[in-house]
């Protein structure tokens, strides 16, 4: 509970993944660094490319890293829901096609959105002649998405099986947790609590830097448990879009 002056605010769940979804993408900065920006399904849906990427990407381009953005809420089963559609994205993020696409789109939008020119101009990129410019920018985005990308996950809280299934899968995972304080007796007012370190920081409760296994479970028994959770067949040409 939050209280300021004589106002209560109570700890409320989200409504849906897409109220997490509108938090996390209209605030970049907080949830991927100051040198970053979004680009929202919204923006790429477009393209039949993108369709396995729910949420969208993210780019710091201050600290060279890139994110696929995979809000989701606790309620949704790890096994059954979530690792699947990780690992399609992932395999989707890692193809010439993905990265040589997002590329594109970024140049797209830097004639559109002043606030992405911005980002760029602060690391020393001008458009003063459009050709060479482009091909600065293609040059640079091409050394940033060489990188495996971050799986940004902004949540609501996290099980056990989800730090377990973070911590041994392969790509870096942060697990950010949102949450939700209701007014008590006015629903309209509502406050949202942002971590104060962002996902690429390497630091904090819910950065997972994936290691052995050996690390993260403590006991034979429970590396036993993760290691059949993670062997478990797959098949992820069901999962839904």
């Amino acid at each position: 509970m939050l209280i300021s002056g004589k106002n209560k605010f109570v700890l409320s769940p989200f409504t849906s993944e897409d109220e997490l979804k509108k938090i996390v993408i209209e605030n970049p900065n907080y949830f991927f660094g100051s040198g970053s920006f979004c680009l929202p399904k919204e923006i790429i849906s477009d393209s039949d490319d993108f369709k396995v990427f729910t949420d969208g990407f993210a780019v710091d381009i201050s600290k060279r890293q890139w994110f696929i953005v995979n809000t989701t809420l606790s309620r949704h089963n790890v096994w059954s829901h979530i690792a699947p559609k990780v690992v399609k994205q992932l395999i989707a993020a890692e193809q010439p096609t993905t990265k040589q696409l997002l590329t594109e789109l970024i140049i797209q939008q830097l004639q559109k959105n002043s606030d992405i020119m911005k980002k760029f101009s602060d690391e020393g990129y001008f458009k003063k002649d459009e050709g060479a410019f482009q091909s600065k920018i293609r040059g640079f985005l091409g050394e940033i998405f060489e990188n495996t990308p971050l799986i940004a996950m902004p949540i609501d809280s996290i099980s056990n099986d989800l730090r377990d299934w973070a911590a041994a899968l392969k790509a870096n995972v942060k697990l950010c947790i949102v949450k939700k304080y209701v007014e008590d007796n006015n629903s309209e007012n509502i406050i949202y609590e942002i971590p104060e370190n962002s996902v690429s920081d390497e630091s904090g409760d819910g950065y997972v830097k994936n290691k052995k296994i050996d690390k993260i479970a403590k006991d034979a028994k429970l590396q036993n448990t993760v290691l059949d959770r993670l062997t478990e067949k797959i098949d992820v040409s069901e999962i839904p879009y």
